[in-house]
C-alpha cells in the first residue's frame, strides 16, 4: 500500500505483529538450531501440559490445546525470541483453587468459568497493552516474587502427594492437605507410591546428568509401556485415560450471570498479572543473556491473545515458561521459529498420537509436577535478602507464608500489596544528605560520606535523592527542620539542592513555601539549586521566586551562595 498512510499502517502492524519485522531478516542458519530446539522443547511441553490440566482440575487434552494455541499466538506477537509461552504449574494451580470455590454446578460449570476467567485474563492483558502499561511490573519487587515462587512451589507439591500415595481427597490449602494426607497414610496405594517415587527419582538424575535430554518424555513412555504389560492397574495405580483425538474448536459456553463474573474478575486479574510477571521475568532474562531488546508493553498485548486463544480453544490460562524457555535456549533455540515448530508437532500428537497416553499414570504426572517445581524454590534467593536487607527478606517470608496458608490467590494478591507498600514506604522517606564542599573545588558531596568535604561558613547544603510529590514532601520538610535544628551553629541560608530531583508536583512546591516560612521565623533564609527547567517552570508558577528570590535552570550551588551573599550585602 502506497502512501503516506500506507506507511503507518505498515509501521503500526510492525509494531502490533513483530514476525512482520523480524521474519523477513531470518537467517537460514538459524533453521537447523530452530528445528532441533523446537523438537526438543516440544518433548517437554507434552508431559507438562498433560501434568498441568490435571493440576488445573481439567481434562488432560486440554493442557495440549493451551500450549499449541499458546505458542501459534507468541509466534505472531512475541518479542523474546527464546521464550515459550504455554501452561505453567503456577498459573494451573491458582486457577483451580480460585475457580473452583466459585464453581457450583460440577464439571460442565467448572470448564465453562475456567473458559471465561481465561478470556477476562486476556482482555485485561489487551486493555494494559492499550493503556501502555508495561511498566507496571517492575512495581512487583523481588523480594515479593522470590517469597512467591518458593511458596507457590511447596504449595503445588502439596497438591500432587494425594496423587503420589494413591490418596484420594486431599483438598484445601497446604497445611489442610498435609494433615489430611497425614491423617490418611494407611491408605496408601503401594504400587503407587513406588512408581512415582522411581519417577522422581529418575527425573532429578535426568535434570541433574543429562539437562538436555528429554526425560520426562521417557519416563512418561516408559511408564506406558510398564502399565501395559502389567497388572498394576489391577493393583490400584491410577491412569489418565482416553485422550481425544483433534485439534481444538472454537467453543463458547454460556455466560455465567453477573454475579458469578464479578467473582471470576479479581481471579482473572490475579491470573493475568502472575501470567504477565512470570512471563516477563523470563522474557528480561533471556534478552539479556542474549543481547537483543524486548517491548513490555509488546509483550502485554502477546500475553492477552495467547490467552484468547487459549480460553477460545478450550484450553486454560498461559504465560511465559521459564523452564522451558531455558530449554529452549540451552539447546540453541534461535528465534520464534522453535515457537512454530513446537506448534506444528502438537499439531502432529493431537491428531495421531493423543492414544499413546491413555495409560500414563497419574502419580508419573505428579512427579513431573513436583520435580518441574523444584526450580521455583528459591532458598539462595531468602538467604541473600536475610543477608542484605531484613526488610525484604520478612516481605518474602510473609508472602511465602501468605501463600502456604490462605492459598495460591490470596498469595498472589497480598504480594501486590505488598510490593505496593514498599514502594510507598521508599518513596515517601527518600534517601537524603547533608552536603559539604569539596577543598579547592566548586562540587558539593554528601559530609557524612566524604569526611573531607567541608560545610560552607553560615550555609547549610541540603539534597534528596528522590522526585518530590504529595507522599514524601512532609517527611521531608519535617528531616530538613530536624537537621537544621541540630547544627551546632544555626545557620543564616539553606540551600535545598534539587539536582536528584528531577520532578515536583504542586503539594511539594508548596511545602517549600511553607519551609521558607519555618526557616524565617528561625531567622533563616531559603534558596533552592539545581531545579531542572520544568521543576524551576512549577516553583515560578506557583510564586515561590517572589518569596525566596531567583531560581534559575540547574544553578549549581556555589553559585546560589555567591548570589545570596551578594544580597545580603547589597
Amino acid at each position: 500500500m502506497a502512501g503516506p498512510f500506507g506507511d503507518r499502517l505498515e509501521s503500526a502492524l510492525d509494531s502490533m505483529i513483530p514476525i512482520a519485522e523480524w521474519l523477513p531478516n531470518y537467517n537460514p542458519s538459524w533453521l537447523r538450531r530452530d528445528i532441533l530446539a523446537g523438537i526438543t522443547v516440544t518433548a517437554s511441553v507434552i508431559p507438562e501440559g498433560i501434568a498441568y490440566a490435571s493440576l488445573a482440575n481439567m481434562p488432560p487434552v486440554t493442557g495440549l490445546y493451551a500450549g499449541l494455541l499458546a505458542t501459534a499466538a507468541y509466534v505472531f506477537f512475541g518479542t523474546s525470541r527464546q521464550v515459550i509461552f504455554g501452561p505453567t504449574s503456577a498459573l494451573a494451580i491458582l486457577l483451580a483453587a480460585s475457580v473452583g470455590s466459585v464453581a457450583t454446578g460440577g464439571t460442565a460449570s467448572y470448564a465453562g468459568l475456567v473458559f471465561w476467567t481465561t478470556v477476562l485474563v486476556g482482555v485485561f492483558a489487551v486493555v494494559a497493552w492499550l493503556f501502555q502499561l508495561g511498566f507496571l511490573v517492575h512495581f512487583i519487587s523481588d523480594s515479593v516474587l522470590t517469597g512467591f515462587s518458593t511458596g507457590a512451589a511447596l504449595y503445588i507439591m502439596s497438591t500432587q502427594i494425594g496423587p503420589l500415595f494413591g490418596i484420594d481427597g486431599a483438598s484445601g490449602v497446604f497445611f489442610e492437605r498435609l494433615a489430611y494426607i497425614g491423617t490418611h497414610l494407611g491408605a496408601t496405594n503401594s504400587p503407587t507410591l513406588l512408581l512415582g517415587v522411581a519417577a522422581i527419582a529418575i527425573l532429578a538424575l535426568g535434570e541433574w546428568r543429562f539437562p538436555r535430554l528429554p526425560t520426562a518424555l521417557l519416563v512418561v513412555l516408559a511408564s506406558i509401556l510398564l502399565l501395559t504389560f502389567t497388572d498394576l492397574q489391577q493393583q490400584g495405580v491410577a491412569i489418565v485415560g482416553s485422550i481425544p483425538s483433534g485439534l481444538p474448536s472454537l467453543t463458547i459456553p454460556a455466560v455465567p450471570s453477573l454475579s458469578i463474573i464479578r467473582s471470576l474478575i479479581p481471579i482473572a486479574g490475579a491470573l493475568f498479572l502472575l501470567s504477565y510477571v512470570e512471563g516477563i521475568g523470563a522474557i528480561e532474562a533471556l534478552a539479556r543473556e542474549n543481547d537483543y531488546d524486548i517491548d513490555a508493553n509488546q509483550e502485554l498485548l502477546s500475553t492477552g491473545v495467547a490467552n484468547l486463544a487459549a480460553g477460545l480453544g478450550g484450553g486454560f490460562a498461559v504465560g511465559g515458561s521459564m523452564s522451558r524457555s531455558a530449554l529452549n535456549d540451552a539447546v540453541g533455540g534461535k528465534t520464534q521459529v522453535t515457537s512454530a515448530i513446537v506448534a506444528g508437532a502438537l499439531v502432529v500428537v493431537l491428531v495421531f498420537l493423543t492414544e499413546i497416553f491413555t495409560n500414563l499414570p497419574e502419580a508419573v504426572l505428579a512427579a513431573i509436577v513436583i520435580v518441574a517445581v523444584t526450580s521455583l524454590i528459591d532458598l539462595s534467593g531468602l538467604r541473600r535478602l536475610y543477608t542484605v536487607s531484613t526488610s525484604e527478606f520478612a516481605i518474602a517470608v510473609a508472602v511465602l507464608v501468605a501463600v502456604l496458608v490462605f492459598g495460591m490467590l490470596w498469595g498472589v494478591l497480598i504480594g501486590v500489596v505488598l510490593s505496593l507498600l514498599n514502594v510507598i514506604a521508599h518513596v515517601s522517606a527518600p534517601v537524603t544528605a547533608v552536603l559539604g564542599r569539596v577543598p579547592g573545588t566548586d562540587n558539593f558531596v554528601e559530609r557524612k560520606r566524604h569526611p573531607e568535604a567541608k560545610p560552607v561558613q553560615d550555609v547549610f547544603v541540603y539534597r534528596v535523592d528522590a522526585p518530590l510529590f504529595y507522599a514524601n514532601a512532609t517527611t521531608i520538610r519535617d528531616d530538613l527542620l530536624d537537621r537544621v535544628d541540630a547544627e551546632e551553629t544555626a545557620p543564616s541560608l539553606v540551600v535545598f539542592d534539587l539536582i536528584s530531583s528531577p520532578s515536583i508536583d504542586v503539594t511539594a512546591a508548596e511545602m517549600l513555601e511553607d519551609l521558607h516560612n519555618d526557616l524565617q521565623k528561625r531567622e533563616i533564609d531559603l534558596r533552592v539549586a539545581g531545579a531542572d527547567p520544568q521543576v524551576a517552570r512549577v516553583l515560578r508558577a506557583i510564586g515561590l521566586e517572589q518569596t525566596i528570590g531567583q531560581i534559575g535552570d540547574e544553578e549549581p550551588v556555589v553559585e546560589v551562595i555567591h548570589r545570596w551573599e551578594q544580597d545580603t550585602t547589597d
